[in-house]
């Protein structure tokens, strides 16, 4: 009938209900294994072999850390990158008790270091180094450099991913990850145009993690969802990836830490 709308009504409505149930969950997850019946350690990270098998290996330290006065020393980290580039991350306090997160590269395996660069000065909280460390990492394909780290924003408090293309020399605009005031850890891994971040929910009643994925180098992320499982709680995540295979380590405990254990968990990316 002429002026009746009523066959162009029903789709728009089932498109507005749709919203964002309708987008695809980026990782197909397997059920948990405890690794190992203790909390995983800080200063371990999580590396694939050629195969998708994973271990847990020390993280690389290099033989001098660059020199900057008011760095927050426990939130130093390094990632070594191709033929002899390796990079450092760390927190430096400001006088008004807020931080900037600076970088640098080194050419030959951590002797030396380049100048220090900024790659997030938006931080206007007041508490200084009482934040967890930034997690550094340098792609093996493209070399990028991608760090995931917690700060008090200016538009809000969250965690942020920052990434370089140009050999850390500069860095693109930071990118929130999800927004929520307590502190939380996070880990990123990459494999050419894919980028996982795995992070501590601060916004969770329980301690639980959460996963970012972005197709895009690390410029948008375009999906979310939940990483670890209910069974208990969940803190200190760590992220592998190579091709589609995806895991994650985490240490996993009863209510308020209790029996820790480490906590393993395979995945496949979908997308």
């Amino acid at each position: 009938m002429p002026g009746d709308t009523s066959a162009v009504r029903l789709p728009l409505v089932v498109l507005i209900a749709c919203g964002t149930a309708c987008v695809p969950q980026p990782v197909e997850w397997a059920a948990t294994t405890v690794a190992a019946a203790s909390a995983l350690a800080d200063s371990l990270r999580l590396t694939l072999d050629g195969s998708g098998q994973p271990a847990l290996v020390p993280g690389w330290a290099p033989p001098t850390w660059p020199a900057e006065s008011d760095a927050c020393a426990a939130s130093r980290r390094a990632a070594q990158g191709a033929a002899g580039e390796s990079y450092a991350s760390w927190f430096t306090v400001r006088p008004d008790s807020s931080v900037s997160l600076r970088t640098a590269r080194s050419d030959d395996d951590g002797r030396t270091w380049l100048g220090a660069v900024t790659a997030d000065s938006t931080d206007v909280g007041t508490a200084g180094c009482a934040r967890p460390a930034p997690f550094l990492s340098v792609d093996s394909i493209n070399g990028y450099v991608h760090i995931a780290y917690f700060i008090d924003a200016s538009e809000g408090a969250g965690l942020f991913h920052a990434h370089s293309m140009e050999h850390g020399a500069m860095y693109h605009a930071p990118v929130p990850i999800v927004y929520g005031d307590r502190p939380s850890a996070a880990a990123v891994a990459s494999r050419g145009d894919t980028v996982v971040v795995v992070y501590e929910d601060p916004n969770s009643r329980l301690p639980r993690l959460g996963l970012a994925l972005s197709r895009t180098q690390g410029h948008i992320f375009e999906a979310r969802q939940p990483a670890s499982d209910d069974a208990g709680e969940a803190r200190g995540p760590r992220v592998a990836l190579r091709g589609t295979r995806i895991v994650l380590v985490w240490t996993g405990s009863q209510r308020d830490g209790a029996w820790p254990r480490t906590v393993m968990r395979f995945g496949t990316l979908t997308w």
